[in-house]
């Protein structure tokens, strides 16, 4: 290896995964293009070739990534020690704490997803993955089959499109309502009796 080499080389294949999710994120999947991301880095071109093979190579590990990364937390939170409420109350926390867990990455994926048919099988499968994992809590709360899998979906649903909506984050207020609406989603079903006047 030359010396010309050796600093391209230096940056590791995490820092390319890096980059491209951050310009993932900002930018869309359209601007994940090896040139940028070797400027944004401040390494040449042929350093991302130490790291990858192709640019395909990197868009399939991005898409690895972001399924391990976004998922693996929504599993532990879910499948984890605790009485349901307890698991709940943790999964509840990630999305509104997001430590260990990004909507934005989730966003960004699901944008790229729009345009890849490969994509958007892996988006399909992830969502059943966690939806699945979210039907197993509330089938450990006592529901059946049927009914924990369409909680699950409302449960599910709800989240994805409070963060396709970009609804207005008052973390403070999210985390106080919380409990509110573990009660709505884990809750018997039905409401208040109606009795004829």
């Amino acid at each position: 290896m030359t010396d010309a080499l050796a600093p391209a080389a230096k940056l590791s294949t995490r820092a390319w995964l890096e980059a491209a999710r951050a310009t993932l994120i900002r930018d869309g999947i359209h601007a994940v293009k090896i040139d940028r991301l070797a400027r944004e880095c401040g390494v040449t071109r042929g350093g991302f070739y130490w790291r990858f093979s192709s640019h395909a190579e990197l868009l399939q590990a991005l898409l690895d990534d972001w399924r391990e990364t976004n998922t693996a937390p929504m599993l532990a939170a879910l499948d984890g020690p605790g009485d349901p409420d307890a698991r709940f109350t943790r999964l509840a926390g990630l999305w509104v704490d997001e430590h260990g867990f990004s909507s934005a990455y989730d966003a960004a994926v699901r944008e790229w997803a729009r345009g890849d048919a490969a994509v958007r099988a892996v988006v399909h499968a992830v969502d059943d993955e966690r939806i699945g994992a979210l039907c197993r809590l509330f089938l450990d709360y006592g529901y059946g089959a049927d009914e924990a899998l369409v909680r699950a979906r409302i449960t599910y649903y709800h989240q994805v499109g409070y963060y396709a909506l970009d609804a207005q984050r008052d973390d403070a207020r999210r985390a106080e309502l919380t409990p509110l609406y573990i009660r709505a989603l884990t809750g018997p079903l039905g409401g208040v009796t109606q009795t004829a006047g």
